[in-house]
């Protein structure tokens, strides 16, 4: 009993930190669109703000796990980071035709997402 009780709190505080991560990049993205609307940045600039607004929100909501978690925070961070990571590969894969995205792109959104996880987890 007592273990289906740490399990559901796990999977709550999880749940939890993706969606106020989730929450966090519609509002940053919204934000984001009224600033390309206002001063049409190249696409270059598009891409490195959108992988800030992505760090950002895996910060948030690794800070957010964190702070519920206690103890191992870096390590919900870093859950929190993947699994808006995965979350976000899933999305984009039905917005497409192809499923396979560019390699490098996809490998720098992991490790961005799990780092700005950990370190929203490690200074919670």
């Amino acid at each position: 009993m007592e273990m289906l009780r740490g399990q559901r709190k796990t999977i709550g505080r999880a749940a939890g930190a993706l969606v106020i991560a989730f929450l966090t990049t519609i509002l940053l993205l919204l934000g984001f669109a009224f600033l390309l609307l206002k001063l049409q940045l190249d696409a270059g600039r598009t891409e490195i703000g959108i992988l800030v607004i992505y760090v950002l929100s895996c910060f948030i909501g690794g800070w957010y796990c964190g702070r519920k978690a206690g103890q191992r925070k870096f390590l919900w961070g870093l859950l929190t980071g993947v699994l808006y990571f995965l979350l976000l590969l899933a999305v984009s894969a039905l917005g497409e035709d192809a499923l396979q995205p560019a390699l490098t792109r996809t490998v720098t959104a992991l490790v961005l997402c799990a780092g700005g996880g950990t370190l929203g987890g490690m200074l919670a």
